[in-house]
Formats: C-alpha cells, structure tokens, sequence
C-alpha cells in the first residue's frame, strides 16, 4: 500500500502583481505563487500546489489600499476575485498584465459606467445542496433548494445569494422574486433528478428580459406563477420558459413558451466613434451572445474606431466626410456588434462567424439600420479565403479565449489589408498570435487594455497591426 504524499507546509507571499489566473506574489526563496483573489499588497499565507497555483489559508498583513468587499458572500461565490481592491488599483494592474501577456507596452486601461451594477446579463442556478464556509454540526442544514452561484470548483453546491453587486437593480428584485416563491424541487446535478434549473436575467433599455430554465416535468402552475410575479415586476419586459432534460449544468434548451412580453431585448451602444459619435441599438434574442457591459462594450468599440484610423480618412463625425472606401472585415462578429455599430462610416461590411443564428441577427440588425453589407457563416478558416472583398480592407478579428485558428492566422498574415485590430479576451492568446501575424509582416503599433469586467481578474486588449 502506497504513502500519501505530504502537503507542502504553508509560506507567506507578498501580492505584487496581477496574472491571468489572479493576483500572485513571490515567497522567501523567490518562487512565485497565484491566488485565486485579493489585493495587491496583502500578504498571505498560502498552501502551495502544483503549477504555481495555491490556496491562501491566511491574511497576514492587509494592503494599506485594501478595501471592504461590498458582495457579503465575497470569497465563497466564484464570480468576483478583486473586490478588496480599488477600481483605480485594478486598472493599473490589467493594463500591466496586458503589456507583459503581450510583449509591448500598452496605452493603459479605459473603462466606463459604474463600477457595480454594470452587468446586462446574470445567470443564476438552482441546487439540492448549499454551500457554507464552515458547514454546521447539523448538515440537514445544507439540503433544500438554494438558487445563487457556484463557489470555486464546485458544481455541485450552491452558493444562496439574495441578489449580486454587479447586476442591476431590476435584476435583483428578480431574484428577490423568485426566492421568495421558492419554487422547487431544485435540480440535483449529481442524482439528476429535480425540477428548476436556471434563472438567466437580461438587462435591456426597456428593462429585464427573464428566462426560467426547468426540467420539462416541472409543475406547469408552479412555473405559470412564477412568471406571473416576475412580470408584475416594474421594468421586467418578458419571461420566457426553457426546459432541459440533460445532465449538462448549461442554462439553456428549448424555447417552450414565451410566458409574458417580449422574447428579445432591445441594447443601446453609444459612443465618441474616434471623436465622433454613434448610438447603435441591437435588437438580440434571450440566447445571443453580447458583451456583459453594455457602456463598457461603447469604449471598448470606440478603441476599435480608433485602431481602424488611417491618415486621410473623414475627420470623425464630418457629415460632409462620406464614408471611408473599401471594406471593413468583421471576423468572429457574433451577432455583428462591432461591424454594425461602425459600419456607417464604411462603405460595407463583410462579417464571419461559426453560427448560423448569430449570422441571423446581424443580417435582421443590419437591415433595421441601413448598414451595407454580407453576413457569411462558418468557420472563419474556410469562408474567408472563399470571399471577395472590395479593395481598400480593414479587418477587425474578436476571436474566441483560444485565439486565432491556425489556417485563419496563416490567411490573415497573408491578406492584403491596410489595418488589422485584434480584440482579445484572452490577453495571452494576442500575445501568442503576434508571432502569427509578424512572419506575415504585421507589425504590432498600438495596445490598450479595457476594464469590462471590474472586481475580475478578466479584462479585454486591442492591439493595432499595420503592415511592415
């Protein structure tokens, strides 16, 4: 019978830095640790794992710019990492992880709207086991139907919320609704067995688009009268009802009936455009895919505007300017936001994207708001060397956490363009694909970072290529 390994016993470091995976800090003998959370300047006792990963089992000395975290269940729900930490403190750190991930120094880190309250999207889950820091002597305790998040590595429990700091406040007298009918029985994603599921929350301008996900054997009253409440909420614009008969803990499946209202939402995108201005609203389906920061999506927009820029184009905003030649190439576009919310000032648009009902939504927004152009879905790496884009191009390219598919990036280096922006969710995954684009003579000229994510360790870099 074999030994059980030993633990490592427990070393105290200093937070000095942010990394991808969280905040990290060197020990006494040089050898460098990540957390999952805290703030730059705590030092920490910590557990040490594998790969530079480790759990903090102690706060030994708070950072002087340390802050009280305003979520009560900051540290079990797995959702925030940095609320100890001032905004301003992680701005400064996300545009230092941007430079170091990419290997060029960036303009900063640019942000817009609140602090909290900022997310148009929540999604909460519904489970037969709760989670508590230190569970009590009576576990029955732990057993009933909870709705809230996941704490950190485990799916199988529930941290019970009353609401969340990032979402709106129609969101949250959502939630409060909701709990307060405690409908059940909850999903248990370990027995499969159970009735509700999910809870996904939608901010548009005309208020909270509200989908409830359940078993198709849920208590067809029960569900009926939790839509009900939820639509007699001021600002709830719809509840739709979903079921879902798999394992998979995805807040997703069929579209069984929409309960009360509207089935889409209705996002204003506005923005300077590089000194001008522009206010583009989306009309998006329950399920579409959108940046989580609606004000946050308008910088981050307006640093793509920028990016595209060359000498001679129309000074922003000149009504007498017309629109820039050529066209502009809007790859990975989701459901198009970028192309549609910039393309006035192109002559067309040509947008590629993997799914076909995304492409369906840029086509019906593009129609809605005059913008010229194509919508073509499939794999970027076989529809973009298919297409015939109108000389001059510019390309934007908003890939997924993985980056650029090798054969698009050996397409992309090879393209004749005049500018080339990537917008990366993935910092690292920019870094890795400059390499890429260099042997095809991109030259890497500008580099910001924006905060769409504050009280994360995520942020989003856009990265300006003009060739060689």
């Amino acid at each position: 019978m074999g030994h059980r390994r030993s633990s490592r016993p427990p070393v105290e470091i200093t937070l000095d830095r942010l990394d991808a995976k969280g905040p990290s800090g060197t020990s006494a003998r040089g050898d460098r640790y990540h957390v999952r959370a805290g703030c730059i300047g705590d030092v920490v006792a910590v557990q040490p794992g594998r790969k530079g990963k480790a759990r903090e089992v102690g706060l030994v000395t708070p950072s002087p710019d340390r802050i009280a975290p305003a979520c009560p269940v900051y540290g079990l729900c797995g959702g925030c990492q940095l609320q100890p930490m001032p905004t301003a403190l992680q701005r400064a750190h996300k545009a230092d992880l941007v430079a170091r991930l990419v290997d060029f120094p960036c303009h900063g880190c640019d942000a817009a709207g609140p602090d909290y309250g900022y997310r148009n999207k929540l999604e909460l889950s519904f489970g037969a086991r709760r989670f508590l820091e230190e569970a009590p002597e009576d576990r029955s305790e732990l057993a009933g139907s909870w709705l809230g998040f996941h704490p950190p590595g485990w799916f199988s429990r529930i941290v019970d919320v009353d609401g969340c700091p990032l979402g709106t406040p129609t969101m949250n007298r959502a939630i409060a609704t909701v709990k307060a009918l405690a409908p059940g029985p909850a999903w248990d994603n370990t027995a499969h067995v159970g009735h509700w599921r999910h809870v996904v929350l939608r901010q548009g301008d005309d208020g909270v688009l509200v989908t409830l996900v359940t078993h198709p054997d849920a208590d067809e009253a029960q569900v009926r009268a939790v839509g009900a409440a939820l639509f007699a909420l001021d600002e709830v614009s719809g509840v739709l009802w979903r079921t879902n008969d798999g394992v998979a803990e995805v807040a997703e499946g069929p579209l069984r009936e929409v309960l009360h209202g509207d089935d889409h939402v209705a996002i204003t995108l506005s923005g300077a455009v590089g000194g001008g201005s522009a206010r583009t609203t989306l009309r998006l389906p329950a399920t579409a895919f959108f940046q989580v920061n609606t004000s946050g999506a308008g910088v981050l927009f307006d640093r793509v505007a920028e990016a595209l820029r060359l000498p001679g184009d129309p000074a922003p905003g000149d009504p007498d300017g017309g629109p820039v030649p050529g066209t502009l190439v809007d790859l990975y576009c989701g459901v198009g936001a970028i192309g549609l919310h910039l393309g006035a000032a192109f002559e067309q648009v040509v947008g590629v994207e993997l799914l076909p009902e995304a492409i369906e939504v840029a086509r019906d927004n593009a129609a809605a708001l005059g913008i010229s152009g194509q919508w073509h879905a499939g794999p970027v790496e076989a529809v973009l060397p298919t297409l015939d884009l109108p000389r001059p191009r510019r390309v934007v390219v908003d890939p997924p956490r993985v980056g650029l598919h090798p054969k698009a990036a050996a397409f992309l280096a090879d393209l004749d363009a005049d500018v080339l922006v990537y917008v990366a969710c993935n910092p690292a995954s920019l870094g890795r694909d400059r390499a890429l684009l260099a042997a095809g003579g991109w030259r890497l000229t500008d580099l910001w970072a924006v905060d769409l994510f504050p009280q994360t360790r995520h942020v989003e870099a856009v990265g300006r290529f003009v060739r060689a």
